[in-house]
């Protein structure tokens, strides 16, 4: 069973609790109610809290999933009340208030799902009017990639899953990471000391997380989640357009439109355009639930009747479908986060050029490849991603780039190089980007979230 880290994560939130800490002292913030956790479900934020909590002492962790008001509130008493008891949960929450006096605390309320127990619990907290030296934060499933927070909990990145299988080789651990999404509910019965082959096999059982996990989240969200399921299908199959999704599936334009608003409301589409009048692109917002979708959502029956079959197929088509669509989008993260670039402008301007890339060819007959040319507020990014496992940047290739990229630019736009490999670069490419400011030569090991 793989056990990832929290450590970043809650090195972050610690910094961010400090910040919080100084501004209550001072006086110059409101109440904070309405905080949550936010993530990607399975991504960790049950594990994160977990971890926080054993490091500190002055949190309170409540789960009340399932649960009526009534014993709700007995375990509150029991666990956080050190067994005293309370009619009521307004009372319980004062005697809180009483047993925590002037020390900070942090409330995590997890799997907040609407119930009576956690709508009595809320109640009484605005009611009995908590410390402003005490913090509630809810934990929620949705859309984490919109912002960047502290309270954040993405998946898990490549670099994450290059420690948990140190033996492997990088091309299975990018497939590992592409398949899963990076979310540790799907990957957490993998084994590090197995082949990769084994582990394919653990993914592709019928009863395995990875097999379950994609519909018990449309469960939880919708009352019919067969209605969602072909629209999902589609998009992982390559139609990103309303019109194409509504024709493949048989929909009416408005009735898949409203599907699509509520898929994107739940976090699992993504809806991009590239500019405001211009018609929206629908993607999966994880690469797990694309895998889903193309090799269980059709072939529950064979994972049964033909597992081999099965696990041939995906090894036939996880590089080109998965792994490396699911490994350039790290690349655009790091990009992202590198340079600051948050409009879906950028990344509409990524899908074209990974439609329609520049093939260029130098005046000595080299020909090569420039994924995408992005623009943006005055400065120029030439990007070159990774167009497989085995491939390495040779001195000529970069050399090649470096005059393309120093050409492309005008007096009034800044160029960057961004060249990324899975593979090592050579010491030669390495001292260029020492010499070249705007030259970045990123390995796989940098590609964090």
């Amino acid at each position: 069973m793989i056990v990832f880290s929290f450590e970043k994560d809650i090195a972050r939130f610690h910094s961010a609790w400090s910040e919080w800490k100084y501004s209550v002292y001072h006086k110059d913030t409101p109440r904070h109610y309405n905080l949550s956790v936010q993530g990607f479900y399975g991504s960790g934020k049950t594990e994160f809290l977990r971890q926080f909590c054993e490091q500190n002492k002055d949190v309170v962790y409540l789960n009340f999933k399932d649960l009526d008001s009534s014993t709700a509130l007995a375990i509150f008493c029991k666990q956080i009340l050190n067994g005293e008891r309370a009619p009521d949960w307004i009372e319980a929450v004062e005697k809180y208030k009483n047993l925590t006096g002037v020390r900070f605390q942090v409330l995590f309320i997890d799997d907040d799902n609407g119930s009576a127990a956690y709508k009595d619990f809320e109640s009484a907290i605005q009611s009995v009017k908590l410390h402003d030296h005490t913090l509630v934060l809810h934990v929620k499933s949705f859309a984490p990639e919109s912002e960047q927070k502290p309270g954040n909990i993405k998946p898990r990145s490549i670099v994450d899953f290059l420690l948990a299988f140190p033996d492997y080789d990088k091309a299975d651990i990018i497939r590992l990471h592409g398949l899963t999404g990076g979310l540790p509910a799907v990957a957490k019965e993998l084994n590090a000391d197995i082949p990769f082959e084994e582990n394919l096999k653990i993914l592709l059982k019928h009863d395995s997380a990875f097999s379950n996990f994609a519909p018990s989240i449309l469960q939880r969200l919708f009352r019919s989640p067969e209605s969602y399921h072909p629209i999902l299908y589609s998009i992982a199959c390559g139609k990103h357009r309303l019109s194409e999704i509504a024709k493949d599936i048989g929909f009416p334009n408005n009735k898949c439109g409203k599907y699509l608003e509520a898929l994107i409301k739940a976090g699992l589409v993504r809806a991009q355009r590239e500019s405001e009048n211009s018609f929206a692109r629908y993607f999966l917002t994880n690469s797990y639930v694309k895998s889903w979708y193309l090799y269980i959502y059709k072939n529950r029956m064979q994972q049964i009747t033909d597992p081999q079959g099965l696990m041939s197929k995906v090894i036939l088509t996880m590089d080109k479908a998965i792994a490396l669509p699911a490994l350039e989008e790290s690349c655009i993260r790091f990009i992202d986060n590198k340079y600051k670039i948050h409009n879906s402008w950028f990344i509409d301007r990524y899908v074209k050029g990974k439609t329609k890339p520049a093939y260029l060819k130098h005046k000595d007959g080299f020909r090569f490849k420039i994924d995408c040319i992005i623009e943006n507020n005055g400065k120029t990014l030439v990007c070159v991603f990774p167009h497989s496992f085995d491939e390495k940047i040779t001195k000529e290739q970069l050399k090649h780039y470096i005059d393309v990229s120093s050409s492309y630019g005008s007096l009034c736009s800044e160029v960057s190089l961004v060249v990324f490999s899975v593979n090592r670069f050579s010491d030669w490419c390495v001292h260029q980007a020492s010499i070249y400011d705007q030259l970045f030569c990123v390995p796989l090991e940098r590609l964090k979230y």
